[in-house]
């Protein structure tokens, strides 16, 4: 479980407070949806969904269409979205059973709050797991299986992907320091940083002893431990608007200073309390 039991009242009245105060920052956060959709890119591989695959599979509107349709209304993201199964303050969120009016009313503002993200969420995730949803049903076609238990496996196996590559309320995929008490405090938005260093770590291990294929396993290094990090640190400071800037070279220097400095927080943060004091 991701909240612990047995607190006294006030206690889990600030962690309410708290998750609340999380929800509110998260309103009808237009930026967090925008960036939402950078992860479309966690579905590609070396493999069966290289970048050839799938630009051939984009091609084919029709069928790629459909396939985006069938996981935007799948089960799964139905659920993330209705249950703001997003990450664990959410998750948290959405579990409370408010015991006045006021308190009711204040948790359906919040969960309103948080459409633009769960939106950009589940379309960053279809959109980029359709291409990745029909080569995998291809492949395992032409391996024997028949067509519906390629469709069974498919779709189990992009849940976990999903899970593993975006944010995440799943206990499993949720670190121990994340769900205790000072987590919940200090690593509040580091959700997303501490699964790609976690997924950082396992590839770097992975390539040091030999698992797996190590293109894939650089690939992942490189990406999540710099480029997904770098692409969204800058986006998230504007830093292209610098291209079209009058200012003076000290404080377009000051501005790509706090991107480095942005970079380093989210690595530091992404190792968890340690990193993030």
């Amino acid at each position: 479980v991701n909240r612990k039991k047995g607190k006294d009242k006030e206690f889990n009245q600030a962690l309410n407070w708290l998750n609340a105060s999380v929800a509110n920052i998260m309103a009808f956060n237009t930026r967090s949806a925008i960036l939402q959709q950078l992860s479309a890119v966690n579905f590609m591989n070396w493999t069966f969904n290289n970048p050839f695959m799938m630009a051939k599979a984009m091609a084919n509107v029709p069928q790629f269409a459909k396939d985006f349709g069938a996981l935007f209304n799948s089960d799964f993201l139905l659920e993330r979205r209705g249950g703001l199964k997003i990450e664990i303050n959410t998750a948290d969120l959405a579990n409370t059973e408010p015991g006045n009016w006021f308190t009711k009313t204040h948790k359906k503002l919040l969960q309103a709050g948080f459409l633009p993200t769960q939106y950009g969420d589940s379309f960053a995730i279809a959109f980029g797991g359709a291409t990745w949803y029909r080569n995998n049903i291809n492949r395992l076609t032409k391996e024997g299986i028949s067509e519906a238990d390629a469709i069974k496996q498919t779709m189990l196996e992009f849940q976990e992907i999903a899970e593993t590559s975006q944010q995440s309320s799943r206990p499993d995929k949720v670190s121990r320091q994340q769900a205790s008490d000072i987590g919940r405090l200090i690593l509040a938005f580091a959700n997303t940083p501490m699964q790609y260093t976690r997924l950082t770590k396992k590839a770097a291990l992975d390539l040091v002893n030999g698992r797996g294929d190590w293109k894939t396993n650089l690939s992942k290094l490189a990406y999540y431990g710099a480029v997904q990090n770098v692409i969204f640190t800058a986006l998230q400071s504007a830093m292209f608007a610098m291209l079209f800037s009058d200012e003076e070279d000290d404080k377009e220097k000051e501005k790509i200073g706090k991107i480095g400095n942005g970079i380093a927080d989210t690595l530091l943060r992404g190792s968890g309390v340690h990193g993030a004091a």
